[in-house]
């Protein structure tokens, strides 16, 4: 495995963390103070800019297949420090919205995308495991970074620290990049990588890419699709009404941290763990029991109210939310090829967004017909997504598709 692409891997989903929710909201009251608003005001825009930028990535995904990747990542990583600069000046709206969008953009959309195409696409040996050791790049941002962005808020402020980001991804990400991938290096674009990988295994069959509106055509994909948004479905709309379901079933505040806690643990675990088990059995035949443990996990929560049963749901979610951050970016390169896999995530991580945005309001209104009448419904929605898997199976068994 080759470090020096690793390391690239890594960069991006570190440094993604400029516009990852987690980093973001040690801000709200802040700003929200600063601009006088009222309390909900930053949570409207946030939701806001957060459904623009998801519209918007499909056409950035299309320029990460089309051009090298040290020249869009840099690009990348200019927007990123304007955004971190209207964050730390800006006084008026106008600009302070203009900067959320462009780190929402950039950090939560762009970079993630790079790192998990470019990787995704190259390591055609070993992939689960290249990808699980990038994507724990955001992983290590989440532990390391609020600690220390918060210390320096308590003494300095808040614009020190988007400033520092700033300086970060300056003189940090932006060397690295051009150390790390060499200018004629066939990592640096979708259309040398397909060649690299004959060069590679002369016996091999000639890699086949689809197109994007080509895998939205494919059944298998939009049998794939309801899968694919189930834990960020899912996961969102529960953590979004943590106080409603704690109301309801008597638990404390410091019983839901505990199970969030829980949550970041276990999918660290079983992050690196899912990259060695995509490896030896393959992320479609791994499709079928991947939502396994979460579907465990609201049953556990819905039959059981003992207060045991929060941190045992969220670890359970989080085996199936680490193992599938890998398993679908090794799903989607190993399906449909390398040429056009930047157009092909950018456009499923727009419907994951738009789940996810839609999930705080479909929870908070299924929420009223009871906790236990709705965990009955997700788990519906999950044994679906089960059958799912093992239909899409049997249509690839049987070859019935063919890319036109």
């Amino acid at each position: 495995m080759n470090p020096r692409y690793l390391g690239f891997g890594f960069l991006h989903f570190f440094f993604s963390f400029v516009g990852q929710t987690f980093f973001i909201s040690l801000f709200v009251a802040r700003m929200t103070e600063r601009m006088d608003w009222a309390d909900n005001t930053f949570a409207a825009i946030y939701s806001g800019v957060t459904l623009v930028a998801a519209f918007v990535l499909p056409v950035v995904g299309r320029q990460v297949d089309r051009f090298r990747v040290r020249y869009v990542s840099t690009a990348t990583a200019v927007c990123l420090i304007v955004g971190t600069l209207l964050l730390a000046f800006a006084d008026q709206t106008i600009w302070l919205v203009a900067g959320l969008f462009v780190v929402r953009l950039g950090g939560q959309g762009v970079l993630p995308l790079i790192g998990s195409t470019t990787i995704g696409r190259y390591f055609d040996q070993r992939r689960g495991r290249a990808l699980a050791l990038s994507i724990i790049g955001i992983s290590v941002a989440e532990v390391l970074l609020p600690p220390l962005a918060t210390y320096v808020m308590v003494d300095y402020g808040f614009q020190p620290v988007w400033l520092m980001a700033g300086a970060a991804v300056l003189l940090v990400f932006v060397p690295a990049v051009w150390l790390l991938v060499r200018r004629h290096d066939d990592f640096q674009r979708a259309d040398t990588v397909a060649e690299a990988q004959l060069r590679r295994d002369p016996d091999a069959e000639e890699v086949n890419s689809w197109t994007g509106a080509q895998v939205l055509r494919d059944r298998r994909f939009q049998l794939i699709l309801p899968i694919v948004l189930f834990i960020p479905f899912v996961f969102t709309g529960l953590v979004f009404n943590q106080s409603v379901i704690a109301e309801q079933r008597g638990y404390t505040p410091a019983t839901m941290a505990y199970g969030l806690s829980a949550y970041g643990l276990v999918r660290v675990v079983f992050l690196l763990f899912g990259g060695d088990v995509i490896d030896r059995v393959g992320p479609t035949r791994l499709l079928r029991f991947v939502l396994l443990p979460a579907v465990a996990g609201l049953l556990v929560l819905l039959l059981v109210e003992a207060s045991w049963s929060v941190p045992v749901f969220f670890g359970l979610m989080a085996v199936s939310g680490g193992m599938d951050s890998v398993n679908t970016p090794a799903l989607w390169a190993e399906r449909y090829g390398p040429r056009f896999l930047g157009s092909i995530k950018s456009t499923v991580r727009l419907f994951v967004v738009v789940a996810s945005a839609a999930a705080p309001i479909l929870f908070s209104y299924g929420l009223r017909w009871g906790l236990e009448a709705w965990l009955g419904l997700l788990v519906g929605y999950g044994v679906v997504c089960l059958g799912l898997a093992v239909w899409e199976r049997k249509i690839k068994s049987r070859g019935e598709l063919r890319v036109k």
